[in-house]
């Protein structure tokens, strides 16, 4: 089965890896015009890369060096609320599961009012120093340059006999009976026929919207960003290198800062009825001390389509939905969708129309979890603007709504939310943010670990924790992103 992607974006890309690893003899083209430009000055992972690089066999090292990576160990959130000012949503190492399903250390933690930040997100991050023991290998987050990331990934795919035809889509060919895309018409006049093809162009959605899938989920009832400017700025002058994305929450939005080797990569996501274009590019100004230029603006609807697949055609990254950046979704979703995508397509023929419900069941699902933990940020004490003041007024999702009636009861478990392995965000992403956000209470985890009678096992598990965090030795992370050049 010939398969066709439009658009040579990351998520275009990523997506023709994957499938090139699982059917290595189907003929895969990409057709992308050098013309059209890509959003993104900088670009940040979830552990889902890790997974991508391991399926797709991607050499770590080459990949930071030729992708101007930079480690990723979290998101350190600032003035997000009154009570929690500076807090890091990163994953642990430290095994903290009991048989039984509940999380001892986490909640170990919380009983002694002690944040998550300060004791499971190794300090020396605030220090910029990383574990100097195999120190690429115990990360499984990256910043990218987006460029040079999308260069890198390009090269891959010719060398694994993927095609890519520097050309623009100007016309898309349906098949009159049953509605199926027959061919593109390329701006060269040519026609080019396929089997099964997907749309990665973004929120243009050049595929979808001649197919007429255009209707969309939208999450505007939960989340008020709707606007976007994106900049760089040079490196630290220090030459420091932080290894993890910088949220600041501000009057009308947030602002994030990706660092990769060469430079920063910055953005503000804002409320377009609290905040005009101007107003943001002030805001922003004033924050950095200094006049600030704009790479790139853009609006969005945060959502997804309700049918990421019609017919013979799948939606990836952009092209099937954008919530906003504030967890890095938009990678770590494109290879979720990828992976099920290459199992979905190893039977598929114009009469799998299960296969279709099956896998549209699947990514609505992914989506109402990503919408779970961005609104989980959004859950704030904060009232001093009126971008905030209408937040806090908003409705939360019902998966998010669930979760936190259930939490004021008792302490979160392993199986409250679902354990496919396509859902983005399980429970430890969860209680760094809720811990974060004050939604967990100190006293009903206390009252649970005494109840199983684990408090002297916690508190053997919380000092083993602390000793982990400084037994082994440390580096610099910009020292070590410059040895590995050597």
């Amino acid at each position: 089965m010939k398969t066709t992607i439009v658009g040579s974006g990351t998520a275009g890309l990523i997506t023709a890896l994957i499938l090139r690893e699982a059917f290595p003899f189907r003929e895969i083209t990409i057709i992308s015009s050098s013309k059209i430009g890509i959003i993104g000055v900088g670009e940040g992972s979830t552990e889902h890369w890790k997974l991508f690089m391991s399926l797709c066999n991607i050499p770590l090292g080459e990949m930071i060096v030729e992708s101007r990576a930079t480690h990723k160990y979290g998101i350190r959130f600032e003035n997000w609320t009154n009570h929690t000012p500076d807090y890091i949503h990163s994953i642990s190492s430290a095994d903290t599961h009991e048989p039984i399903g509940y999380y001892a250390a986490y909640n170990g933690f919380i009983m002694n009012n002690r944040t998550l930040t300060e004791n499971m997100a190794p300090r020396s991050l605030i220090e910029n120093k990383i574990n100097a023991n195999n120190p690429h290998q115990s990360v499984n987050q990256f910043h990218f340059d987006t460029f040079s990331l999308n260069k890198y990934l390009s090269n891959i795919c010719i060398s694994r006999s993927i095609k890519i035809i520097d050309a623009e889509v100007i016309k898309v060919n349906l098949n009159s009976e049953n509605g199926y895309i027959d061919s593109v018409m390329l701006d060269s006049l040519e026609n080019f026929e396929s089997d099964f093809w997907i749309d990665a162009t973004g929120m243009k959605r050049t595929l979808m919207s001649e197919i007429g899938n255009t209707e969309w989920n939208s999450f505007k009832d939960y989340l008020q960003m709707d606007s976007a400017i994106a900049f760089p700025t040079e490196s630290d002058p220090s030459g420091e290198i932080r290894p993890y994305t910088r949220a600041r929450a501000m009057s009308n939005g947030w602002v994030w800062e990706i660092p990769t080797q060469d430079r920063r990569g910055n953005g503000y996501v804002y409320a377009s009825q609290h905040c005009t274009d101007d107003q943001a590019v002030k805001e922003v100004s004033d924050l950095l001390g200094r006049e600030v230029e704009p790479a790139r603006s853009f609006k969005f609807d945060p959502g997804h389509l309700k049918k990421f697949w019609v017919n013979n055609c799948v939606a990836v990254g952009l092209a099937a939905a954008f919530v906003e950046p504030i967890e890095a979704t938009s990678i770590g979703s494109t290879i979720q969708q990828a992976r099920y995508l290459m199992h979905a397509l190893s039977t598929y023929d114009l009469n799998s129309k299960k296969i279709q419900e099956d896998y549209n069941l699947k990514m609505n699902t992914m989506m109402e979890n990503i919408l779970a933990m961005i609104s989980l940020h959004y859950v704030s004490d904060r009232e001093d603007t009126p971008m905030w003041k209408q937040q806090k007024q908003m409705k939360k999702p019902d998966y998010l709504n669930n979760l936190l009636e259930l939490w004021q009861e008792r302490p979160p478990f392993r199986d409250d939310i679902p354990t496919n392995s396509y859902e983005m965000f399980h429970v430890p992403h969860f209680y760094h943010v809720a811990q974060g956000q004050k939604m967990l209470s100190a006293e009903k985890a206390e009252k649970m670990i005494s109840a199983y009678g684990k408090n002297q096992f916690v508190n053997k598990l919380i000092s083993d924790i602390k000793l982990d965090q400084t037994a082994h030795a440390k580096v610099d992370h910009a020292e070590a992103l410059r040895q590995i050049q050597l």
